[in-house]
C-alpha cells in the first residue's frame, strides 16, 4: 500500500517543482501594442455598398415637410447611438531557447513613462511554444495595457519593456522570476484555451 501511495504522491510533488535559473528560457523577440475603434456599425445594403447613406422615398413631398422628416431622424438616430468601445490589439512575438516545452506564461509590460510605484496589468497566457519555435501572442482586449500616466507622456507609453514573470512546462515544472509571488488560483491556466490570456 506504502509504494502506491508514494505513486500517487510522486506528480504532485513533480508538479510544484521549482525551476531554478536566473534568466527565463522564453525570450521576448518583439512588442507592440495599438488602440483600434470600429468607425462605424451601419449596415450597408448590397446593392450600395460604399456610398451614401439614403432613406428611401415612399412619396411626393414638399420641402419643408421633407427637412422636418430629416431633422427628426437626426434627432432620433443621435439618441440610439451606440458607443462603440475602444479595444486594444497586442502583438507579443516569443522565441523558447530552452530544452523543455511551455505551456503557458505570465508576463507584463512596463512603459519607460512609469512611476516607479507602477503596477502593471499581468497577463496569464496558455501558449504551447516547442523548443527553438517561435510564437506571436495576437490579443484584443478592452483594458490598455498600461495605466495612463499623463498627455504629455503619451508618446512614451509605447516604449517600455515587456518581463517574464513565471513560465510553465508542459512536464509540471515552473520558472519563476526572483522577487514575483503572485498567487494564481488554481488551475487558471488550464482554463484557457491555447492562443487566450486573462488580466489580472
Amino acid at each position: 500500500m506504502k509504494p502506491f501511495l508514494l505513486l500517487l504522491l510522486f506528480p504532485l510533488f513533480f508538479a510544484a517543482q521549482q525551476v531554478e535559473r536566473e534568466e527565463p528560457d522564453l525570450q521576448v523577440v518583439k512588442f507592440s501594442w495599438v488602440k483600434e475603434k470600429q468607425k462605424s456599425q451601419v449596415i450597408r445594403g448590397a446593392q450600395n455598398p460604399g456610398g451614401p447613406i439614403v432613406s428611401p422615398q415612399t412619396g411626393i413631398q414638399d420641402q419643408a415637410t421633407r427637412g422636418v422628416d430629416l431633422r427628426t431622424m437626426e434627432k432620433k438616430a443621435a439618441g440610439s447611438a451606440v458607443n462603440i468601445p475602444e479595444s486594444y490589439q497586442l502583438l507579443l512575438e516569443l522565441r523558447n531557447t530552452g530544452i523543455n516545452v511551455v505551456r503557458g506564461l505570465v508576463w507584463e509590460y512596463r512603459p519607460t513613462a512609469g512611476h516607479d510605484d507602477y503596477q502593471p496589468k499581468q497577463y496569464l497566457c496558455a501558449l504551447a511554444v516547442q523548443p527553438k519555435e517561435k510564437k506571436v501572442l495576437d490579443i484584443w482586449t478592452p483594458y490598455i495595457p498600461l495605466k495612463v500616466i499623463s498627455a504629455d507622456a503619451k508618446n512614451l507609453l509605447k516604449e517600455g519593456t515587456v518581463t517574464i514573470n513565471q513560465i510553465v512546462y508542459v512536464d509540471g515544472s515552473v520558472w519563476k522570476k526572483r522577487g514575483w509571488d503572485y498567487r494564481l488560483p488554481a488551475d487558471s491556466l488550464g482554463k484557457l484555451a491555447d492562443g487566450r490570456c486573462s488580466v489580472f
